[in-house]
């Protein structure tokens, strides 16, 4: 009786102890990125940085192994626990009641909770410190752990290759468990939903419309579109023929700059059709992430975006693709949204989403305009094309000049809004400065 007990008990605690070590590591392997812990690795020797880099590297291997030895570790628990319990009460129901009861308590709180808590709370100590039972594991037990993972994984790869779908929407559903953990930062859920977003939307969804688009004629010469790029803020520009629809190429604010500055050859009124580049064109139902990748392999981060009859539908850049993971990037200069300001002589300094109402109130008038909702949209009906810095129009007895744009797109952000002289009240009077620089 007495012998039984002595090699029961001492055995039961080894095995819990090993299980909360191996689940303590489990918890560590899965907490810790590779980047930071070669980091933590720096001062180390480099067998040791080697051989804790390698168990993390083999992550089928480490992770099976970790999973089978404390499934084994916790057998061996229960099993003793349960026998021991039938030494002491001579009846093998009450022991596996009791035994079972003692062993799912002791490894529920003993070897999971409080050792996975520990491995996530520091898992490169914990990585390092027990690299050595790590590896005893790895060996004993990895190649039997990969070889009953690859025995349970071929039917499930091959309904999976029968149904592709199935395993992206387990692919999907394990992502949105992933992003319930209330330790992953709410920027890198958007990061992460993002990303998987990103083949569900199509370039026709982050492009920028022909209305919105700033372009330059191919005749017009280097200096005038030096100025619009001045204007506009963009630093690169479509370039037309007779229509939005006769695409030609893309303008870039650095060829133009060496055209006009160039210490061998200035030529300021050379055509911007000599100095433009080639233009890349992609259908508007490619899906965001293919366009990405495009992106990535040629080197061309701006394309224009073509609809189903082969008419010009907007231009999409890398930066548009890479806001729908990241979100909206603002540009560094760009100031906090304005507020109505009066500049005393009149005038009012006024956002361009500012509504027509509240900007017809600032001067005793009332605006109806179904077309448009805000100020700066006013100025796009007066002006008939899209404003830039610098450009007036007038309409409903107000006048109106693009002030400031903002944000990467270059959006108009304030206008000086004030009332028309009388000769000037057309309601739909706008400015034709550069008409051939600047078109839809």
């Amino acid at each position: 009786m007495i012998l039984p007990l002595l090699t029961l008990i001492p055995l039961a605690l080894l095995a819990l102890v090993t299980a909360a070590l191996l689940a303590a590591l489990d918890a560590a392997h899965h907490a810790v990125s590779r980047s930071a812990l070669d980091k933590e690795l720096a001062g180390r020797s480099a067998r040791t940085r080697e051989q804790v880099l390698l168990q993390h590297d083999e992550a089928p291997r480490t992770r099976g192994a970790l999973e089978l030895g404390r499934v084994l570790a916790e057998v061996v628990v229960a099993v003793s626990l349960t026998v021991l319990a039938q030494l002491l009460t001579g009846s093998w129901v009450l022991a596996v009641l009791l035994g079972g009861a003692v062993a799912a308590a002791l490894l529920f709180l003993a070897a999971s909770v409080v050792p996975r808590a520990q491995g996530r709370l520091r898992p490169t100590v914990v990585l390092i410190r027990w690299r050595g039972l790590l590896r005893a594991v790895r060996v004993l037990l990895g190649d039997l752990a990969l070889a009953l993972g690859r025995l349970v994984a071929r039917p499930r790869a091959a309904a999976d290759a029968d149904d592709p779908t199935g395993s992206a929407a387990q692919a999907r559903r394990t992502v949105d468990r992933a992003l319930e953990n209330e330790h992953l930062h709410s920027s890198a859920r958007g990061m992460i939903q993002g990303i998987f977003e990103l083949g569900d939307s199509m370039v026709r969804e982050l492009m920028v419309p022909r209305t919105d688009m700033v372009t330059v004629g191919a005749d017009t010469p280097a200096h005038k579109a030096m100025r619009l790029f001045v204007r506009s803020g963009f630093s690169r520009v479509p370039v037309i023929g007779d229509s939005v629809d006769d695409l030609c190429g893309m303008l870039y604010v650095k060829d133009v700059m060496r055209a006009i500055h160039s210490p061998w050859d200035p030529r300021p009124d050379r055509a911007v059709r000599e100095i433009m580049r080639p233009v890349r064109f992609i259908p508007e139902s490619v899906p965001a992430g293919d366009v990405l990748r495009q992106m990535q392999s040629s080197n061309v981060h701006v394309a224009v975006v073509i609809d189903e009859y082969g008419g010009v539908a907007g231009i999409v850049t890398i930066e548009d693709v890479l806001e729908e993971i990241v979100g909206e990037i603002a540009d560094e200069h760009d100031p906090a949204e304005p507020e109505i300001q009066d500049l005393g002589d009149g005038s009012f300094r006024v956002p361009a989403r500012a509504g027509i109402s509240e900007v017809g109130d600032l001067f005793g008038l009332e605006i109806d305009d179904d077309d448009v909702d805000s100020a700066g949209g006013l100025l796009s009906k007066a002006l008939g094309k899209v404003p830039i810095v610098g450009s007036h129009g007038t309409i409903h007895g107000l006048c109106l000049e693009a002030e400031k744009t903002a944000g990467r797109r270059k959006r108009l952000s304030t206008l000086i809004v004030s009332r028309s002289a009388p000769a000037e009240d057309d309601p739909a009077a706008g400015d034709q400065e550069e008409s051939h620089d600047h078109e839809r």
